[in-house]
Parts: C-alpha cells; structure tokens; sequence
C-alpha cells in the first residue's frame, strides 16, 4: 500500500476520525486475506498543525495577498510530508480546501480534494443539490459550491446569519467534546434553510470535519439517513478516498 501523509490538527477531533476511518477501512478489506499476525496497515504519517495560528491568518475574501500567510504555512507543512516519503496527501479538514490551489502549489506529491470526492459521491447517489454546513470560511466563501457547479451539483448555504452563527457556535462546541443536542441543534438549521430554498427532497452536506461527531453511532459512515434528511459525511468520504488510492495500482 502507497503511504499516506495525514495534515491534521484541524481541529484534532477530526484527526483522530481520519485516522481511525483508514485503519477501519483497511483491516475490513484485509479480513479474511489469511494473512500470518495482525491486518495489514497502510504507514502513515501525521503532520499535526497548530488550529490557532492558521485561524488568525485566514485572509479577507478576495484579497489574495491578505492569504499569503494563510497559504505558506498549510504548504509548508506538506512540503514537510513530502520530504517524509509519502506517497500522497490529504487535509483532515474542509476548511483549508478553499485555498487548495495556492496551498498545493509546487508539490510533487497529489493531495487529495475534499471537493473532488464529495462530487464523485455525489454522482454516485444521483444528488444534484444539498445544503451545505460547515465554517464561515466553507460557507461564505463560494470555492466549494463553485467547484460542485462545474460538477453539475447545486450547494447551498443556510439563508441568514443567525442560522449560519448556530452552526459555528455548534462547531465549536463539538471541537471542545462538550456539545448538547448536537443532533437536534443540526435539524432546527436543516429545517428551515430547506423551507426557505422550496426544496423538498432533504440532502445535507456536513463539510466541516467536526459536524459529524453530532450523530453519535454515525460518524463512521460515509452516507447515512436520519429523519428523512440524507447526510454526507465528508470526513469519511475523504477518508475512503485517501484507502482507495493507498491501495490502487
């Protein structure tokens, strides 16, 4: 298998959901292979950054210079994969996605899209639009729902502040492991985002890594249907992925 470079810390709650997904994913499609000892497990390597510094050093939307920072840091330290050996890599989180092109520029080695696998996903099961939660950043800054319309997928984003301010408190909350209600809080959004967009059939993308911590018992599934809504769990979707790719050709 093809070693996989891991940038994390972003928050590490997700991290830790990465890394578990793959070894999960690996052992399952190893069982029953008679191999002598424990499954085989893809190597791995753990670039863990520090969440505070980046997050003060998110520039202002379209002003790219106010980026630089932003950019050289998240390229710094998958550069610092890529002296690792690894053969690709992946950002365990949403957020930095909206700059991926600055970020991954000059790289020898592929990263893996966060957009690029919820879209193939979403060819997958037919889904031509979805609400999108996740950070500010994700929501506000139109990066993943332009690279989802060019894929034929239509996102969008709660229709006001207040609702958008609920899913960032929410966010923070589950960050910290002291979230109440999560589930509850996430379809008092869901409900009346969807009411307000005059949509009837109820898909939502949960495009921050930490969001599907919400849904206890659920957080290791790619998809999943509660309450007639349909999730995709982007944190697993990127995750099988990344396997996907460790054990191709």
């Amino acid at each position: 298998m093809k070693k996989i470079g891991i940038l994390g810390g972003l928050a590490w709650p997700a991290t830790i959901e990465y890394y578990k997904a793959i070894c999960q994913l690996s052992q399952n499609h190893h069982a029953n292979l008679n191999f002598s000892g424990p499954s085989p497990m893809p190597e791995m390597c753990i670039e863990s950054v520090n969440i505070n510094y980046s997050y003060n050093r998110r520039g202002r939307y379209g002003d790219e210079d106010s980026w630089k920072a932003y950019d050289t840091y998240f390229h710094a330290a998958l550069k610092r994969l890529e002296n690792n050996g690894v053969d690709f890599a992946m950002i365990a989180s949403n957020t930095p996605h909206i700059r991926y092109d600055a970020i991954t520029e000059g790289l020898k080695i592929p990263v893996i899209s966060i957009f690029e696998a919820v879209a193939e996903t979403c060819q997958i099961h037919g889904i031509g639009e979805f609400l999108l939660l996740g950070t500010e950043p994700t929501m506000n800054s139109g990066a993943f729902p332009g690279y989802l319309a060019r894929h034929g997928v239509r996102a969008f984003v709660p229709p006001d502040d207040r609702l958008k301010s609920k899913v960032a408190d929410l966010i923070a909350e589950l960050f910290t492991g002291k979230s109440e209600n999560g589930r509850a809080r996430i379809q008092a959004i869901v409900g009346p985002s969807f009411e307000q967009a005059g949509i009837g059939k109820k898909v939502v993308c949960l495009a921050c890594t930490e969001l599907p911590l919400a849904f206890e018992g659920q957080e290791q599934l790619e998809t999943f249907e509660e309450d007639g809504v349909f999730y995709l769990n982007t944190t697993i979707i990127h995750a099988n992925a990344a396997f996907r790719c460790a054990v191709s050709g």
